[in-house]
């Protein structure tokens, strides 16, 4: 698998995960806020992550981890502005971008600290002989 197909794969996952959430919690009447956003977002860098390792017999290099990791975070930076501009229109320019530079801080940490974790688990499954 290539960064191209896993940016691909990542952005679909990503996209369907949300829809899911959002019916899902509109369903069952519970309000959505961050927290489900973010669980989308580790869902799909996990399910990418192990599919690339899976289909590459190894994991990222580190050159790879470094552009799998800035590629994610550029996808979910526009998934994110393209929502808020949605919602918020014109209104509140400044505002919706300190909003988007601060979601995209913690957002690119949970995208990294992800990576590495199943990283390592990529490598215990591997160890045990089940890779």
């Amino acid at each position: 698998m290539s960064l191209l197909a896993l940016f691909v794969r990542f952005t679909l996952i990503y996209i369907a995960l949300l829809v899911a959430l959002a019916v899902a919690l509109s369903v069952l009447g519970v309000k959505g806020n961050s927290g489900f956003n973010t669980a989308a977002l580790l869902g799909a860098v996990m399910w990418v992550c192990l599919s690339f390792a899976k289909k590459n017999g190894r994991y990222f290099s580190n050159q790879e981890k470094t552009r799998a990791v800035l590629g994610m975070l550029a996808i979910d930076t526009l998934l994110q502005a393209i929502v808020a501009f949605a919602v918020a229109g014109a209104a509140g320019v400044g505002a919706m971008l300190f909003a988007l530079a601060f979601v995209g801080l913690l957002h690119a940490l949970v995208i990294y600290v992800f990576v590495v974790l199943t990283g390592k688990q990529y490598a215990k499954q591997v160890a045990k002989g089940g890779g």
